[in-house]
């Protein structure tokens, strides 16, 4: 479903707009909005007999209908916010869930204009996830560079020391603490053992054999 169901409140896996190219942009969108089309406008009047049935109470078939209609504006809001690290199917899902969080706010809201309210909720909802995911992507990179040093490191002391240094050696010489240590060799060695896997894929298994040994396989 591109929106959130009127339970909802969580956000699905982030879809980075790093890799796809314009044709792709243009058939998600076009997708999207295609999506919205669907959906039979207010008739006059019907936006205000929602919110005060969902004044009275919880009225989740007053919402979906509310949150189905504002999705327009849900899609305009995500068009603007486009290019800045998220896919506009992403910023639309967490515009989804701002809008229904604003619809279920309202009653509340000391802002007397629904529209205003949640084209303002809905906007700040995709601020908070483009906040979150340049948090995630600064945090990768810092763990590349820190990968990247260790690899460093341990190159360098194992041409000191004639020998493969410690875990403990490698820290010392970054400065870093015991966990911190730990935590980026564990990376490293799953980088490495990823990598070993893939080029197990282009290598023939007699070639591994011959690599590795017979005995290596349990061969007599």
């Amino acid at each position: 479903p591109i929106v959130p169901p009127p339970g909802a409140g969580g956000q699905e896996t982030r879809r980075r707009d790093t890799a796809p190219g314009p044709e792709t942009r243009a058939a998600e969108l076009e997708a999207l909005a295609a999506e919205v089309a669907r959906v039979t406008p207010l008739r006059p009047g019907e936006q205000q007999e929602l919110l005060d049935r969902i004044q009275r109470g919880t009225d989740e078939v007053a919402v979906a209908r509310l949150l189905e209609t504002s999705l327009g504006m849900v899609l305009r809001v995500a068009y603007t916010k486009r290019g800045r690290g998220l896919s506009i199917g992403d910023l639309f899902q967490d515009g989804s869930v701002g809008l229904l969080a604003s619809i279920r706010a309202f009653p509340l809201a000391s802002d007397p204009d629904f529209e205003s309210f949640s084209a303002a909720q809905t906007a700040l909802a995709m601020e908070d996830a483009l906040l979150a995911e340049e948090a995630s992507v600064r945090q990768e990179r810092l763990l590349i560079e820190a990968a990247a040093d260790y690899d460093r490191v341990e190159l360098l002391l194992a041409g000191e020391l004639r020998r493969l240094p410690s875990v403990a050696e490698i820290g010392e010489r970054l400065e870093w603490t015991p966990e911190r240590t730990e935590h980026i060799r564990a990376i490293v060695m799953d980088a490495r053992r990823r990598h070993d896997e893939e080029l197990l894929l282009y290598v023939e298994p007699d070639e591994v054999t011959d690599l590795l040994g017979e005995s290596e396989f349990g061969n007599n």
